[in-house]
């Protein structure tokens, strides 16, 4: 008994020898990130003429020195009595640490690095010596948002994009119980389908960029076998004449945003299709049968047994669609950049325009719009979280 008791004891104790180890490495990183890697010392290492060109290689180095602390203090926590007695609820906690760490530098902290810029007046530069440059403003970022007819335009746009975006839920649904039956070429159908999903957003802009062309687009060869025929001109070359000429979408300022919407729609419906198709394999069939002999049947059978089973990917595929619709960029600067006369521009795409494109120099301005932007996204995502976190508290 006596054995066994020491056995056990020294099974949990802090391995001494894995702490020591582990503490020195983990000073010595810490030590070099605040006191030794910076971007002069790079800039003598490799030699560079100005500070400014070691900032890349500087963040770099920096980063390297990041992920070897974090597994340095990993192997220092697995070395701890504590450690190794709560062992099953600790590792998880381990598992996650480093997608953590990475969410925080290059998420969470720029969050609020974007904030504090947002009270500011900055051009985005720093001087030769890689100070910053810029100056502390207060409010007078907000004010200027206020008054600024290219941001209320550009807000407009997203909830006309958050509305129309939300038809891709119930669309991707009919398409997945379309989809979801066995017959013959049924796996051709859902590869069709599903097609759009795996594209990229550049490249689905591109196409309906080209689709939406009134010369040579794909609207164009429609629109002309209602409204235009094929003449010889006096040339004696065959030339298209329409009575009507075809609508250029893209080029007028009242249809544009839809025109974009709908691209976003075609690989945002596909999504949810996938969702609901994987929610539909997971559908009680006993429920079906036992609604089938209650006589549910079509709508009935919908309604009332197929989606109270679909709750979770209803939940995943509203969420996704919400933030999709608020953060939306590639289509607007690949079809549009915005124009005609900034009529499509959304926040995030304003944003851009204002810290690195045509308002290029305006740091501070496009922070706040950034700011804006985060905290309308943060009530959708603080309201989804505490619906999930009371279908589970029900759950159980």
């Amino acid at each position: 008994m006596a054995t066994t008791e020491f056995d056990s004891h020294d099974r949990f104790a802090t391995s001494s020898t894995q702490v020591a180890i582990a503490g020195i490495i983990l000073a010595t990183c810490l030590f070099i990130l605040y006191f030794v890697v910076n971007t002069a010392m790079v800039q003598e290492l490799l030699g560079y003429t100005q500070r400014m060109h070691a900032r890349v290689p500087t963040f770099f180095v920096r980063l390297v020195v990041v992920i070897i602390a974090i597994g340095a203090a990993l192997y220092l926590v697995t070395g701890l009595s504590v450690y190794k007695r709560n062992k099953v609820e600790w590792a998880p906690w381990l598992f996650l640490a480093l997608g953590l760490g990475l969410f925080m530098i290059y998420v969470i902290i720029p969050i609020f690095q974007s904030m504090s810029y947002s009270f500011t007046k900055w051009d985005g530069l720093y001087d030769i010596d890689g100070n910053w440059t810029g100056e502390w403003v207060g409010l007078h970022n907000y004010k200027i948002l206020l008054d600024d007819p290219n941001f209320y335009t550009s807000l407009k746009n997203n909830i006309l994009w958050l509305v129309l975006y939300m038809l891709a839920v119930p669309i991707g649904l009919f398409i997945a119980l379309f989809l979801n039956q066995t017959v013959r070429g049924i796996r051709i159908y859902k590869s069709l389908f599903f097609f759009p999903f795996v594209i990229s957003q550049v490249v689905v802009g591109l196409i309906f960029t080209w689709a939406y062309n009134p010369e040579f687009g794909l609207l164009s060869e429609f629109w002309s076998w209602f409204f235009c025929e094929t003449k010889e001109n006096i040339m004696g070359n065959l030339t298209r004449v329409c009575s009507v000429d075809p609508p250029s979408i893209l080029g007028n300022e009242h249809t544009a945003t839809y025109g974009i919407i709908a691209a976003g729609l075609w690989p945002q419906i596909a999504y949810c299709m996938i969702l609901y198709l994987t929610g539909l394999n997971n559908v009680s069939p006993d429920q079906i049968e036992a609604g089938q002999l209650d006589g549910a049947k079509g709508w009935k059978m919908l309604w009332y047994v197929v989606l109270p089973q679909l709750k979770p990917a209803t939940f995943i595929a509203v969420v996704v669609t919400v933030i999709g619709a608020l953060r939306s960029f590639d289509m607007i600067a690949t079809m549009t950049q915005g124009g005609p006369f900034g009529s499509t521009n959304v926040l995030a795409y304003y944003m851009y325009d204002q810290a690195v494109g045509e308002g290029v120099g305006r740091y501070g301005y496009g922070s706040a719009i950034a700011t804006v932007l985060f905290l309308i996204m943060l009530v959708y995502i603080s309201y989804f979280l505490w619906r999930m976190y009371q279908d589970e508290k029900e759950a159980k």
